[in-house]
C-alpha cells in the first residue's frame, strides 16, 4: 500500500477498535480467503462458545454506490453459504457521505477525521487548518 492509502487504514482500523474494541475480544483480519471468498476485512471474537463476526467493507467516496453495497451483501451471502456465520455487516465511510443507497441490516461507521466538504473527501485537520488560514487572513485584511 502507498502512504496515503497506509495512513487512510490506520483511521479505519481506529474507528473500527473504538466501536469492535480488541480489549472485548475482537480481532481484526484484512483481506482474509474463505474458499473464493476474500472480503476487506472481517472482525471476529469468540464468546460463550461461539464465534461472532462481521464483515466490513471500507468506502471512502462521497456518496455510496449501489455496487458497493452489493459486494458487501455478496460476501455476507457468500460466507454463509460456506457454513461461516456472519453476524452483522459494516459499511466504513467518512462523515457526511450519502449513504441514502445503503439497506436496513447495515451498519455504518462514519469516520470523524474524514469528511466529505463540497462533494470532495478532506482530512478533518486540513478543513481546521483552513478555517484558522482564512480567519487569520481576513484579521490581517488579505482575505
Amino acid at each position: 500500500m502507498g502512504g496515503i492509502k497506509d495512513s487512510t487504514y490506520l483511521d479505519v482500523k481506529k474507528a473500527l477498535a473504538r466501536r469492535f474494541s480488541p480489549q472485548e475480544g475482537w480481532q481484526f483480519a484484512w483481506y482474509p480467503t474463505y474458499g473464493s471468498v476474500q472480503p476487506e476485512c472481517v472482525l471476529s471474537r469468540r464468546i460463550a462458545g461461539r464465534t461472532e463476526r462481521v464483515v466490513v467493507s471500507v468506502k471512502m467516496a462521497p456518496a455510496v454506490p449501489k455496487e458497493a453495497v452489493e459486494e458487501l451483501l455478496d460476501q455476507s451471502r457468500a460466507l454463509a453459504a460456506n457454513n461461516i456465520s456472519v453476524d452483522k455487516a459494516v459499511l466504513v465511510v467518512p462523515g457526511g457521505a450519502n449513504v441514502s443507497r445503503v439497506p436496513e441490516g447495515i451498519e455504518i461507521l462514519e469516520m470523524g477525521n474524514w469528511q466529505i466538504v463540497g462533494g470532495r473527501i478532506a482530512w478533518s485537520k486540513n478543513i481546521e487548518r483552513s478555517a484558522f488560514i482564512q480567519e487569520e487572513r481576513a484579521k490581517r485584511g488579505l482575505a
